[in-house]
């Protein structure tokens, strides 16, 4: 399933972590091509990802806080509680992981996402039912952290 990614934190972390399909940069009409910005269309053009200038009521429909950026990608790209232990082994470390059950908000979900990136967590464990999963509104909470995360 195809989705949108909006905020210039958001969008750039994505780009970068480098884990999901991305599909189109879609940047609004007008918006100055500075900062955060000038490495977002770096990142998509290196990497071969089409952008297109849009009408910004293109991408309020998307989400109103979208700061003239909009990345379309593919579903998040979860992993088995396995692939988290064997990152801890490759790095030579005690398994770091953050167990989360009925966490049902978005924006509490990335933040806690955002921290657990920032201390080092190895990976996140949410159950598949009663709890939120990896939706743009928590990506945008995370600033991006959840894309360098094994989830």
């Amino acid at each position: 399933m195809k989705e949108y990614i909006y905020s210039r934190n958001a969008v750039y972390e994505t780009l970068r972590a480098r884990r999901r399909q991305v599909y189109q940069l879609l940047i609004g009409e007008g918006v100055q091509e500075k900062g955060r910005l000038n490495e977002i269309i770096a990142l998509a053009k290196q990497q071969k990802i089409n952008s297109e200038r849009v009408p910004r009521n293109r991408l309020d429909s998307i989400h109103r806080q979208h700061q003239g950026v909009a990345l379309q990608v593919g579903d998040y790209p979860y992993v088995d509680l396995v692939d988290i232990l064997n990152l801890a082994q490759k790095r030579s470390e005690a398994p770091f992981v953050l167990l989360l059950d009925a966490l049902q908000d978005p924006q509490n979900l990335g933040t806690l996402l955002r921290t657990a990136e920032a201390v080092g967590v190895h990976g996140v464990v949410i159950p598949l039912a009663h709890t939120a999963q990896v939706t743009p509104a928590v990506v945008n909470a995370s600033s991006g952290a959840s894309e360098h995360l094994l989830i």
